[in-house]
């Protein structure tokens, strides 16, 4: 599964983690970084046959990258700067998660590299998950089945990141939006022939899909005591190369609200995806599939507990009735000291496949986990 981005609200990604130096000194890097790690114990269906057959029912996990960041102030009040992202552990060959550069001032924010775009970074989740474990778009699940990803750009996009440019405005009243324009969904990658770092002309593959487009929009409101975040975010793919006949591209949509009151945060938000078997055409007849999560979530001091439900369903061809998984569970977590947190998740996960017809190891599938983590900025 992906990895993705956990919040209630906020545009993530936006804010700067190096602070800027002065004009004559240059652009001066800072390191930045997490890891987080997991450890839990799954119960499910591991007959032969079934979907947690031959694995382990115990596990443990890990996530950790290192920013290098830079920025600097010009004269002119802009503010230049970069980002490098390193992956910590991974076991395929794309150890750069991210690069981009950026150019930041009164006109808002404009960036331009491999990055999530805007549908990426400022979509819409309830509260309740915590920084490793969650009901909906979770870091990492010991379940074999998920309610899947609310993030409408992760879910089209071919390569994770790819290269793009994104404009992010400044805040007006509350309000905020983001727009980003991918040439190629699967241009990331400087090796299998992209040559991203030889040439800005993408190689269109079969299956790749050109001009695709984010958006993101945000309001947020805080008033005496409480507070309002109301978003939501698109992607459009644009032209697929050699996709099946009559088959139109894919999209997706996502919108949600939180309101808090206090410590307490309470919140709803869906995704919807269109044509999403029809995938780089390979199939005719597209359908769509949408998931919706609500949660909640209220804080004391150092502590902060929450607890959520998610539930997707998927269309599939042939079938009357739907692919259907729902995702419930409980969290916790414990700020230590600055960046440092430990957190904890019990959640159970139920699948029923269309039509039940049996044949599916996934057919009435469902799991219960248990789990541990912790997660370290620095």
């Amino acid at each position: 599964m992906k990895k993705v981005l956990l919040g209630t609200t906020a545009l993530l990604g936006v804010g700067l983690l190096a602070g800027t130096a002065s004009a004559s000194d240059g652009v001066k890097l800072s390191l930045g970084g997490y890891i987080t790690n997991q450890f839990g114990v799954a119960v499910d269906d591991d007959e032969t046959g079934e979907a947690g057959d031959d694995k382990n029912l115990v596990g443990v996990g890990t996530d950790a990258e290192i920013y290098f960041v830079g920025s600097v102030t010009l004269d002119n009040g802009i503010t230049v700067g970069a980002r490098f992202d390193l992956e910590g552990g991974d076991e395929n060959d794309d150890q750069i998660d991210q690069a981009y550069a950026y150019f930041k001032g009164g006109f808002g924010d404009i960036r331009i590299g491999s990055q999530a775009g805007a549908a990426g970074n400022m979509y819409m989740l309830p509260p309740g998950s915590t920084a490793n474990f969650g009901p909906y778009s979770p870091n990492t699940t010991g379940s074999v089945a998920s309610p899947g990803i609310f993030d409408p750009e992760g879910m089209l996009s071919n390569q994770d990141k790819s290269q793009k440019l994104v404009y992010y405005s400044p805040t007006w009243a509350g309000f905020s939006f983001g727009v980003s324009y991918t040439p190629n969904d699967n241009e990331k990658d400087y090796n299998n022939g992209d040559n991203a770092d030889g040439s800005w002309r993408a190689v269109s593959n079969a299956g790749d899909a050109d001009n695709n487009f984010g958006l993101g929009l945000h309001y947020d409101f805080e008033g005496d005591g409480w507070g309002l975040s109301l978003g939501g975010a698109a992607y459009w793919e644009g032209d697929v190369q050699e996709k099946a006949a009559n088959t139109d591209e894919q999209s997706a949509y996502n919108a949600g609200i939180n309101l808090s009151f206090g410590g307490l945060t309470v919140g709803v938000a869906g995704t919807y995806l269109t044509n999403i078997d029809a995938a780089h055409g390979t199939n005719e007849d597209g359908s769509d599939s949408w998931a919706i999560g609500t949660g909640v979530s209220y804080n004391v001091d150092a502590w902060t507990v929450g607890a959520g439900w998610a539930h997707a369903e998927a269309e599939q061809e042939g079938f009357s009735d739907d692919n259907i998984v729902d995702r419930v569970g409980v969290t916790g977590s414990y700020a230590m000291g600055p960046g440092i947190d430990l957190d904890a998740g019990v959640f159970y996960t139920w699948v029923d496949t269309a039509d039940d017809t049996g044949a599916d190891a996934s057919d009435n599938y469902d799991s219960i986990e248990f789990s541990v983590g912790s997660s370290i900025k620095f």
